[in-house]
């Protein structure tokens, strides 16, 4: 609505888009005010086609866009491949993929399918590693790989480049190179009679919470703390070789009692080699095998604790056990885990520490 006041040397033009009021004194400025007033309107129009535009060509798009679920793209997939020639033996390779993307995701549309989606699986595989189901790393990068061969069929290559894979170095690391000790070595080394009550301790510590050699030497008496909010003891570790060591351990039930009669640093705080010198010798007399060594104590912790929370129903509880030994999870596990939650809180870690047990 464009109006000239009667009796006022006043411009108003109004719009859906706008109001603009403009006072003037000559012909000339009412003849800015008219023109400036004309673009206004243009750009108002223009902007209104360009939003209407845009709209629809993403509502044409959404009808457009097809719809197919991971058991209907395992059809169109084989038919594909049989009718180039390849056989059921071939074909065999792909199916245990599939399978567990049809259990993961159901009917959902797998060109409505994003990056943490993607994430999402990944860690589901995770999670059935530790819960032994006869995966490895090697094995997630296969059906990642199939993964990323799928979506690739159907033109998805920009989700397919989105999805990580383990690094081979990482893989390679995974295969255990020594054994750990067995039941009965663990039932001597607990047993034994040590000349010095830190030894026992030192070794315990080791066994009951996963503590690297380095670690132990050098706990002082101000890393032992107490939450006063839960109660809980715990080892507050802040000088470590990487990020992920520095954490909090709580402390095993049946250690508290020796750690808190405890004087630290144990062994009067000696320097590395001469602690490593005699923690080694006290525990090659009571098991000497090639191979085992005090690090051993660590891996044996680690296969305890995994074995001991095995039928946790936290989901997270492959990385509450990685955060207790101090292993690094995978970048977006680290980023949400450590940076947003600020790591998971003693309560939790202390009921996945104390169902460790050597009985």
């Amino acid at each position: 609505m464009l109006d000239l006041l009667k009796g006022e040397d006043m411009f108003k033009l109004e719009t859906k888009d706008f109001k603009l009021f403009f006072e003037y004194d000559t012909e000339e400025e009412l003849k800015t005010a008219l023109e400036n007033a004309m673009q206004m309107q243009v750009q108002a129009q223009l902007q209104r086609y360009k939003e209407t535009k845009a709209y629809l060509e993403q509502e044409a798009q959404k009808e457009e866009q097809p719809e197919i679920t991971f058991e209907q793209l395992k059809d169109k997939f084989f038919a594909k491949k049989r009718a180039n020639g390849e056989t059921a033996g071939s074909l065999s390779e792909y199916i245990a993929t599939f399978n567990k993307l049809i259990e993961f995701f159901g009917n959902k549309n797998v060109y409505e399918l994003t990056e943490e989606d993607l994430d999402r699986f990944k860690e589901h595989l995770n999670t059935l590693i530790f819960r032994k189901k006869n995966l490895s790393k090697k094995t997630i990068n296969k059906h990642l790989i199939y993964l990323k061969m799928f979506l690739r069929f159907i033109h998805l290559n920009n989700l397919a480049d989105s999805i990580l894979l383990y690094k081979k170095r990482t893989i390679r690391q995974e295969t255990p190179k020594k054994s750990n000790y067995t039941k009965q070595e663990i039932k001597q080394i607990l047993k034994a009679d040590y000349a010095k009550k830190d030894i026992e301790l030192i070794i315990k510590i080791a066994l009951y919470s996963g503590l690297r050699q380095g670690e132990i030497r050098q706990l002082t008496q101000e890393n032992i703390v107490k939450d006063e909010e839960t109660g809980i003891y715990y080892f507050d570790l802040d000088d470590t070789k990487s990020e992920a060591g520095v954490r909090q351990v709580p402390i095993h039930k049946d250690i508290l009692q020796n750690v808190l009669e405890a004087n630290f640093p144990l062994l009067g705080g000696l320097n590395k080699n001469t602690f490593g010198k005699k923690v080694r010798y006290a525990l090659y007399k009571v098991v000497n095998e090639t191979g085992k060594t005090f690090h051993t104590l660590r891996a044996n912790m680690i296969d305890n604790i995994i074995d001991s929370n095995e039928e946790s129903d936290n989901k997270f509880a492959l990385h509450i056990i990685q955060e207790i030994v101090g292993h690094s999870p995978g970048d977006r596990v680290f980023l949400t885990t450590q940076t947003y939650k600020k790591g998971w809180n003693l309560a939790t870690k202390k009921e996945f520490v104390d169902n460790i047990s050597y009985n």
